[in-house]
């Protein structure tokens, strides 16, 4: 005889349902205590009561019934509007932004995975150190290098509001993770800190056309694509941190203003956080010579100090003495070539240069100057890069090189920079971008003697005579570097794309070469490899 269906009362309040139970199913009556709660929130718990203690397996329908009961119940009772959703903090505001209180968020930035392989190892991450490729007579010359790294992840964020009819404030703040404390390393956890890339606020008159901007954003001699931008840069779209030769630029706190004069000319001026790089680094070198003893620089000589404790500075890096702030005018126009968009742009840049020696101070000026242009061959599919720069540039390069170097008894003696880059970059189809680039930067020799004994940068007296040879004392290779170069190509492809964002993938080659100056035993040169690649997601 098939064993029988039981019937149950379910209790709920002052109410009860009876439900079907199958047979040969059991539970406890501790596993089978239960509530019933009301979805909207208005009814307090009711607890469920019940007769033996057996698997119900049906009080889904019992929840479902007292729901909609309790929904018709408020219906009868409840005037039209009387229940209405609280006011939220936010504004409304357009879509991937957040409006708060009066102030629009507009977040930005990726996430990113970069692979890198160099047939010269550098010991470096996403960026190359193109003017430390080594020589022969270096161990790792013959040592590849391959690595992952995440460190380009890079977010930003964007806080803007009205402060009157034509007053426009805005606030932008960017990070990444290509800063490197000595805990940051990559045996164990990878763990590389964020930095500071860019902090800075702007005020807009937009109707003068008067901006002013205060913080740390991109040099004002750095490359734009349109007007006067200090948060963006024309960057060359390549993978390898460094970019390519012959582009120029540095992020530093300063100040500036510039005027719109017209849709399509600006005029900027800015006054910029000033450092200097010497030959050497944190302390001046002097090369060695062939033959002869090796010059020794003035024993009162100051170029640099490092911060005491509580300075808020790495005593590592030593700071360079300036007392005067880098300036830099600019000008760009952005006329319309017929149905293309052209974009022109000149710049030049004062920069001071100061020491101590023989109990006073000494200092040198110097003006260089530079340009940018960007056009649109052919409207959404074809687009011309390039710049050219001379001065004493050295610490904006890729390279990067040096700003001065010194004569025996101190006084300092500029470097002069000649940089150069161009580029295409053609858009095949809207989701894949073809790229090609080349560039340069190279110095003059720069030196001086007493006597015999040489000085400076590039001095023809310096050995070279152990560069091609490996494992030669470091003293016959001085190879002081006189240019590089690079040729790349490379792509991104926007394998997704929607609401959530997008996500791209790429890779570059690149063929780099490094130049030294003539010395005793010739003039070396070495080049290097390097093919990257990277996957970076798009959220905003």
């Amino acid at each position: 005889m098939a064993p029988s269906i039981r019937r149950f009362e379910l209790k709920y309040g002052v109410e009860s349902s009876i439900i079907s139970v199958a047979p040969g199913l059991s539970f406890s009556p501790e596993a089978g205590a239960a509530f019933l709660i009301d979805p909207l929130g208005l009814t307090s718990k009711k607890c469920l009561s019940y007769a033996p203690a057996e698997t119900l397996f049906l009080i889904a329908a019992v929840e479902r019934r007292n729901q909609a009961e309790t929904r018709g119940k408020l219906a009868a009772v409840t005037p039209p509007g009387a229940y209405k959703v609280p006011p939220s903090v936010f504004d409304p505001c357009p879509a991937g932004k957040v409006c708060f209180k009066g102030v629009t968020l507009t977040p930005g930035g990726w996430i990113d995975l970069a692979g890198i392989y160099r047939t010269r190892n550098l010991a470096s991450d996403t960026g190359s150190v193109y003017a430390f490729i080594p020589f022969r007579q270096a161990k790792n010359f013959n040592a590849q290098e391959a690595r992952f790294s995440a460190r380009q992840t890079r977010f930003s964020l964007v806080a803007e509001g009205d402060a009157g009819a034509n007053t426009h404030v805005a606030g932008y703040g960017e990070i990444d993770f290509e800063g490197a404390a000595q805990t940051a390393n990559s045996v164990a956890t990878n763990s590389f800190n964020p930095r500071m890339r860019q902090a800075s606020v702007e005020i807009d008159r937009t109707d003068i056309g008067l901006h002013f901007l205060a913080g740390q954003t991109w040099s004002l001699n750095a490359p734009s694509r349109s007007g006067i931008d200090p948060r963006g840069v024309d960057a060359p779209g390549v993978i390898d941190f460094e970019s390519v030769p012959g582009f120029l630029a540095a992020r530093q706190p300063g100040i500036r203003v510039w005027q719109e004069f017209g849709s399509n000319f600006q005029v900027a001026v800015s006054a910029e956080n000033p450092q200097t790089s010497f030959v050497g680094g944190n302390v001046a070198a002097v090369g060695t010579p062939a033959v002869g003893p090796q010059g020794v620089l003035n024993p009162n000589l100051l170029i640099n100090l490092t911060g005491p404790g509580g300075s808020f500075f790495n005593n590592a890096n030593n700071l360079s003495l300036n007392r005067v702030p880098d300036v830099t005018v600019k000008a760009a126009w952005d006329p319309m070539l017929g149905a293309n968009k052209f974009h022109i742009e000149g710049w030049a840049l004062y920069r001071n240069f100061y020491d101590h020696f023989n109990f006073e101070n000494h200092d040198v000026s110097n003006v260089s100057f530079g340009g940018h242009m960007v056009l649109e061959v052919i409207p959404k599919t074809l687009d011309f890069t390039a710049s050219a720069a001379y001065g004493a540039l050295g610490r904006f390069t890729a390279a990067p090189f040096s700003d001065a170097t010194l004569r025996q008894d101190g006084s300092i003696q500029l470097l002069p920079i000649t940089a150069f880059q161009a580029g295409a970059v053609w858009h095949t189809t809207p989701s894949l971008d073809l790229y090609a680039y080349a560039g340069l930067e190279k110095t003059r020799a720069t030196f001086s003697n007493v006597g015999t004994v040489p000085f400076g940068f590039g001095n023809p007296l310096y050995n070279n005579t152990g560069c091609n040879i490996e494992n030669s004392p470091a003293a016959t290779c001085n190879g002081n570097t006189s240019e590089v170069r690079q040729y790349t190509v490379g792509f991104y492809d926007t394998v997704l794309k929607g609401s959530f964002g997008a996500v791209k993938i790429g890779a570059q080659y690149s063929y780099n070469q490094r130049f030294a100056f003539a010395g005793v035993g010739g003039a070396p040169k070495t080049d290097d490899h390097i093919v990257m690649t990277q996957v970076r997601y798009y959220p905003f």
